[in-house]
């Protein structure tokens, strides 16, 4: 995942940012020394010959002195017509910091929020792979990730001998902290990246690519399926596909727990939105409670309930009956 920036005379344009180094680190961002020189020289040239200058985004790292800052105040010294985007939260800091605190703003509707894509979610977790741990840097929606991965293990409760299938293993750090000596581990990611790192790591684990919608394990094969911070990547129209899935795989009265970036409601979401901003990945719909666990009731789980494990995390709990 990452940006590009462009110049809208010419229609060059630069790789800006992506989640992985090399580049300057602001956030969760690493950004393109020459993709901010790029940006740089294109707002100084608009500023000497162009009668608008554009500049797509503006934002907190252009107001600590860094991203594109310099080209917009030569823009704004020469006087040009400048349209600034700008997220509505900063709109009066980013005022003084042009100095025209008068300036006319126009509010545009924001467009629908889109996921990834199937491929665009597998390069991104292949790219990851190698040393990838999930709560790194302990920001944005993932803050808390060790201490919630812990609460919603508790939640686990792996008997002698068990099958466990883990939902998105990635490097199988849920599926490690919840195994017992004798459990079967079988995982299934997305990512062949990440499931070759899981096969160094877990050498007796059984591995294979594969995602929520379409698993590729025998049926009734599992005392229990787990998964952490995998189910958000899942279209809503897709969360009751998925619990079929679940409980295909799981063995009569077998257990799931899910544990993800959830919300109690859309007032919440929101908030949790606002209040990260940057950090905020707009490429992610993060789930709501209340609709996840309506999704398992209908695929025909037992025994649906869910718990608040972090701040921003919540496990989702559930069972097959026993008899069909």
């Amino acid at each position: 995942m990452g940006y590009r920036v462009r110049d809208l005379s010419t229609g060059e344009e630069r790789p800006l940012c992506s989640l992985t180094p090399p580049g300057i680190p602001f956030r969760r961002f690493f950004f393109s020394p020459e993709a901010l020189a790029f940006a740089t020289e294109a707002l100084a040239r608009a500023a000497r010959r162009a009668e608008v200058a554009v500049a797509d985004e503006v934002g907190p790292l252009e107001l600590a002195g860094g991203g594109f800052a310099p080209g917009l105040r030569t823009a704004v010294g020469a006087g040009r017509f400048l349209v600034l985007t700008v997220r509505p939260s900063l709109v009066d800091e980013v005022r003084r910091w042009v100095d025209l605190p008068t300036a006319p703003v126009v509010t545009v509707p924001a467009l629908p929020t889109a996921l990834r894509t199937l491929d665009g979610t597998r390069q991104l977790f292949d790219r990851a792979a190698a040393g990838y741990e999930p709560g790194e840097g302990n920001a944005g929606p993932l803050t808390g990730y060790p201490a919630s991965l812990a609460r919603a293990g508790e939640l686990v409760r792996v008997g002698p001998g068990a099958r466990l299938l883990d939902i998105g293993i990635g490097t199988g750090s849920f599926a490690a902290q919840v195994a017992r000596s004798d459990t079967v581990v079988w995982g299934v990611d997305l990512s062949p990246g990440m499931l070759a790192q899981c096969r160094e790591d877990h050498p007796g684990y059984h591995l294979r690519e594969g995602h929520f919608l379409q698993l590729p394990v025998p049926d009734e094969a599992f005392d229990i399926v787990i998964s952490s911070f995998a189910f958000h990547h899942l279209l809503p129209a897709e969360y009751e596909r998925a619990f079929r899935e679940i409980l295909r795989a799981l063995a009569p009265g077998g257990r799931f727990v899910l544990l993800d970036v959830l919300f109690a409601s859309e007032s919440d979401r929101q908030a949790a939105r606002a209040a990260l901003g940057d950090l905020w990945d707009d490429e992610e719909i993060y789930p709501l409670v209340p609709e996840v666990e309506a999704a398992a009731r209908r695929a025909g789980a037992e025994g649906v309930g869910s718990q608040h494990v972090g701040e921003l995390h919540w496990a989702v709990v559930g069972a097959k009956a026993r008899c069909s």
